[in-house]
């Protein structure tokens, strides 16, 4: 007997009933004559010319057999065995009903005291014969001897869901039509979250559960999730979990890797189905596949997905954007309500459905990052900007051309919150004969550039931006004839933004 067991006499009653039912079955294959035979089923997973898997419909797997699928509450020519049938089934009935202990776990209750003796006994019945047979179907899933430790270990991992006061857990989120160009082992965020490889025996298992909410091929079609250790969660017991409400799950490990990742890259990451997994527990499991339960259903993704988004290509996380998620992931936790509120702002444009709001999701993004109160907070905005995206230390950007984008920008956001029905700064222009892009994309672009600079820099302040307009604007030094610096060009913004500040309205 396993040192960790919590009852052992229900072990043992439990123990017998399974070796019973393993003995039923051999001897009922090695009868003569017709015997009804039940198969177990397997999705197979392949994928489409995109990359993303394509899991398809059950199928009889002919190469295994499930004997449990023998045993049923009454019997018939395929269910040749009830479970009273079973020598010991009546011991192990009980013991449970006569035990206080076990008893108040898994007799099912509603919160309101009022479930009909009748019906909470027939439930209860249920479970108790589905205890051992549940151990009995998983052990020959996985091709076990009764004899094998690991069916003791089957046995703990049920045990725990009845008895333990507490149940561990982590959370499983497939990231949809997101890849990246990391390992097989996966990543690891930070100390309670990592990004994990989603296996074909992962897939099958999650394409088993609420395949109407998201559509099949897109809830499918993930390649990695997010997995956080959670708090463990008080056992009800499984009696009152039949009648019980899950409490709210907390995604917020979840959103902060998307957060990151929206930060870091280009790639759009969204997420649908929510999975707990246990550890060392289990209330049922799904033949030989991974022990992950569903949990609900969102729509956290953006919505062109629909659109037959397994049907194509995506930007990926590359390696060099992947290893920055823990810097980033870590920044944040700890970074300022402006710095938050701008990391939400950009997970929301890019979520959005419009354009239009995405637009506006980003200059508030921007505005938190960038603005102080006061007036011609567009102005102040598009200056900071310039000045901050041109001390880049990696790849700093042209101050006058970030000027007139963020300028652009500001146009628009103008144009949409004073109702004007005008397209007329809906795309972007940058270079002369150059080519045309969507102003919102634009607006997206740089809160994320600033938002990344404020999470990896701590070397300024929106006030320093404001001292390195200053700066620029101070006569050059004439023993200097180099100090034709990146803060001239700053001022030199600054004097062209003066100028058409003077001659357009703030938005």
């Amino acid at each position: 007997m396993p040192e960790t067991v919590i009852d052992p006499e229900l072990f043992r009653l439990t123990m017998t009933v399974v070796a019973h039912m393993d003995a039923m079955v051999t001897e009922y294959f090695a009868r003569d004559g017709y015997k009804y035979t039940p198969y177990r089923e397997k999705r197979q997973v392949k994928a489409f010319d995109s990359g993303w898997p394509n899991v398809y419909s059950k199928e009889k797997d002919e190469s295994r057999v499930a004997p449990a699928e023998l045993f049923a509450h009454r019997s018939s020519a395929i269910d040749p065995f009830t479970y009273d049938d079973v020598p010991g089934m009546a011991a192990l009935k009980e013991y449970v009903t006569s035990t206080e202990a076990v008893l108040d776990k898994i007799r099912p209750q509603n919160a309101a005291g009022t479930l009909p003796d009748e019906l909470a006994e027939s439930l209860m019945d249920t479970t108790i014969v589905l205890f051992p047979k549940s151990i009995y179907d998983r052990a020959t899933a996985l091709d076990l001897e009764m004899t094998d430790p690991a069916v003791s270990d089957l046995y703990l991992q049920r045990e725990r869901s009845w008895l333990a006061p507490t149940l561990e857990y982590q959370l499983v989120v497939p990231l949809l039509l997101t890849d990246f160009d990391i390992g097989d082992e996966g990543l690891q965020v930070d100390e309670v979250t990592r990004i994990e490889r989603l296996l074909d025996d992962d897939l099958r298992r999650i394409s088993e559960v609420d395949r109407f909410t998201v559509m099949t091929p897109l809830a499918d079609a993930a390649k990695w999730a997010v997995v956080v250790d959670m708090p463990p969660m008080d056992n009800i017991g499984e009696g009152r979990m039949l009648f019980t409400r899950d409490a709210p799950i907390d995604t917020r490990g979840v959103e902060a890797v998307c957060d990151a990742i929206r930060i870091v890259s280009l790639a759009r990451p969204g997420w649908a189905r929510v999975f707990r997994r246990p550890r060392d527990w289990a209330r049922h499991w799904e033949d030989h596949l991974p022990n992950l339960d569903h949990v609900f259903t969102a729509r956290r993704y953006p919505s062109y997905f629909e659109d037959g988004g397994w049907l194509k290509e995506h930007t990926g996380v590359t390696a060099e954007e992947a290893a920055q998620l823990p810097a980033i992931a870590a920044a944040l936790k700890t970074s300022s309500a402006q710095a938050k509120l701008a990391s939400r702002r950009l997970s929301m444009a890019l979520l959005r459905d419009t354009q239009d709001d995405q637009l506006i999701d980003a200059c508030i993004g921007l505005e938190a990052l960038l603005g102080q109160k006061g007036a011609e907070i567009s102005y102040r905005v598009s200056v900071r900007a310039a000045a901050l995206l041109a001390s880049k230390a990696d790849e700093p950007r042209d101050p006058e051309l970030t000027f007139k984008l963020a300028r652009k920008v500001y146009d628009r956001r103008s144009e949409l919150v004073h109702g004007s029905t005008s397209g007329k700064h809906a795309t972007v222009q940058p270079q002369e004969d150059g080519p045309e892009f969507s102003t919102h994309s634009v607006a997206v672009w740089m809160v994320r550039e600033v938002l990344r600079e404020r999470l990896v820099r701590s070397d300024w302040s929106v006030e320093d931006l404001d001292a390195m307009v200053l700066k620029g604007l101070a006569p050059a030094n004439p023993a200097d004839p180099e100090s034709d610096t990146e803060d001239a060009h700053v001022a030199a913004a600054a004097a062209a933004a003066a100028a058409e500040e003077s001659t357009s309205g703030d938005g």
